[in-house]
């Protein structure tokens, strides 16, 4: 049986890479590698559609461009070049750089850390008041808390999509739901949330409500293209508006 190719995952691998730039642009740079690291193995392992393997690869071709030519990576590092297109290469290049032991390398990796720890625990901090106040439905609130906080979205967002993945793989379709609407409080113009969340309604046979997310979902996005065929199957279902 062919292995199901599962778009969303393509999407958490394009979020960490984005979570990777935002390290390198408040220069963590020991934070970017570890997590490009991710980036590159999950690339290795992971089954998706053609097109998303090649828009990731572009992404990360240019990510390696930018990781190459920014300041605290050379001053660490020296001059680099990244060969595009050469995942399996870059990934052994990361264990490298971040299994480096010398001395001046470690003392800033340890002031990093140190101001890493220290942002890292006020985010956790800020996150679980937020999650607090949704789960209590005092969404207002936790929009001040997170707003323009693109990192605590991001993390967010990993969490309650990733749960609510889980969720409907193991067939938890309430729990799934809860989860996808509370990642809909913090990114409410994200099709492929309404995408996650109809396809939830779909397992669980409530059509008129997968009909109406995914519909959501195209409000947003028109021409987004998997919203498109996920209404178009609801409809050869046996699905029609009343």
């Amino acid at each position: 049986m062919a292995e199901t190719i599962r778009r969303e995952e393509a999407s958490i691998i394009a979020r960490e890479l984005l979570a990777c730039q935002r390290h390198l642009k408040k220069n963590n740079i020991f934070s970017c590698l570890v997590c490009f690291q991710e980036v590159l193995k999950k690339m290795l392992v992971t089954k998706m559609l053609p097109s998303d393997s090649a828009q990731l690869n572009k992404d990360i071709n240019i990510f390696q461009h930018d990781l190459a030519a920014s300041n605290v990576f050379r001053d660490v590092y020296g001059p680099v070049t990244f060969r595009d297109d050469d995942i399996p290469t870059a990934l052994d290049f990361m264990k490298q750089l971040i299994e480096i032991k010398n001395e001046e390398t470690q003392a800033l990796l340890t002031e990093e850390a140190d101001r890493s720890m220290a942002a890292e625990t006020d985010d956790l901090n800020q996150i679980q008041q937020i999650k607090v106040l949704i789960e209590k439905g005092d969404y207002a609130a936790a929009q001040e808390l997170f707003a323009d906080k693109e990192e605590i979205i991001s993390l967010l967002i990993d969490e309650y999509n990733t749960a609510g993945i889980e969720h409907r793989r193991a067939g938890r379709y309430e729990e799934a739901i809860r989860d996808f609407r509370r990642a809909l409080v913090i990114l409410p113009h994200d099709e492929g949330l309404y995408y996650n969340l109809a396809r939830t309604f779909i397992d669980k046979g409530a059509w008129k409500e997968a009909a109406e997310t995914i519909g959501g979902g195209l409000k947003i996005n028109p021409d987004f293209t998997e919203g498109i065929k996920l209404l178009k199957y609801i409809r050869e279902k046996g699905w029609t508006e009343a």
